[in-house]
């Protein structure tokens, strides 16, 4: 198998599994080029350095090459951009100083961000929840249930969905890779709705919080964070009620309605990797 296939079946088997990684294509040369025009190569950032998006690349972080050297250093950069920023890029590398070569050619590169798909971590295994998770079911949603009780969190009542069963390891899912979790809470107690949103709201809060309930529970929770040290702006990103429009208060229809309003959320996450303007050349 040639080069270029080996690299497209490793996107897609890092796609299947839900990776981050950036897919570059070199677009068009000019001149003296170290590689020719289709060039692929796949980077992605190393488990270690993934949550502070900012380190080098490490062993076994890229796949393939587009050229070696200086002038591919330039492109992980950017590649490293494309990941902080979710977003697709057009770089144009002149093959000069900069880049430590001296054959004067001209490389433009498509850096084309994969992340991870948008995903539900679900507090609470009540009917709502049931619901919410069959509606879910067939869209490219994937749906976590987070419940300590069996009886409730159960493969019968989630055969679709993955079970955690303990609070702290589903505060740890929802917050691991936050740019892509849609998380909500709807347990059966206010006080473990309180200790939820409190282990919810750091520095990694979701990209969605919502919080089920009225505007009362809001008010009275929204106090209890504030008072126990949660910075207000924190909590005021968590959204209650939640729901698109009033579909009344039966279980099956609250679930269609926040089922409506997580793949609009879901939708506006991947629109974050839009394309962006081409960078000017680089000397």
């Amino acid at each position: 198998m040639d080069e270029d296939r080996l690299i497209l079946r490793t996107a897609a088997e890092l796609a299947e599994a839900g990776e981050e990684f950036v897919l570059i294509t070199v677009t068009r040369t000019q001149g003296s080029t170290p590689r020719a025009a289709g060039t692929k190569m796949i980077w992605r950032p190393h488990p270690a350095d993934a949550p502070a998006r900012e380190s080098a690349a490490l062993p076994n972080s890229s796949f393939g090459t587009i050229g070696g050297g200086q002038f591919e250093h330039l492109v992980l950069e950017a590649a490293r951009e494309c990941l902080r920023k979710r977003t697709h890029l057009t770089e144009r590398f002149v093959l000069g100083a900069e880049a430590e070569q001296c054959c004067g050619g001209v490389m433009e590169v498509f850096l084309e961000y994969h992340g991870s798909p948008a995903r539900v971590v679900i507090f609470g295994a009540g009917h709502v929840a049931q619901s919410l998770s069959q509606i879910l079911a067939p869209t490219p949603l994937a749906v976590s249930i987070v419940d300590d009780r069996p009886e409730w969190n159960s493969a019968e009542r989630y055969p679709g969905a993955q079970r955690i069963t303990d609070w702290s390891q589903g505060i740890d899912a929802a917050t691991s890779q936050p740019e892509s979790t849609l998380a909500l809470v709807m347990t059966c107690s206010h006080d473990t709705d309180f200790k939820i949103l409190r282990g919810l709201l750091r520095e990694t809060l979701p990209a969605f919080t919502g919080l089920i309930g009225s505007k009362s529970k809001r008010a009275c929770l929204f106090g209890r964070l504030i008072a126990a040290g949660i910075d207000e702006s924190l909590v005021r990103r968590v959204r209650c009620p939640i729901g698109v429009g009033d579909t009344g208060k039966e279980p099956h229809a609250v679930a269609i309605s926040v089922a409506a309003q997580l793949l609009l959320e879901a939708r506006a996450l991947s629109r974050t990797a839009l394309p962006a303007d081409a960078r000017s050349a680089k000397a």
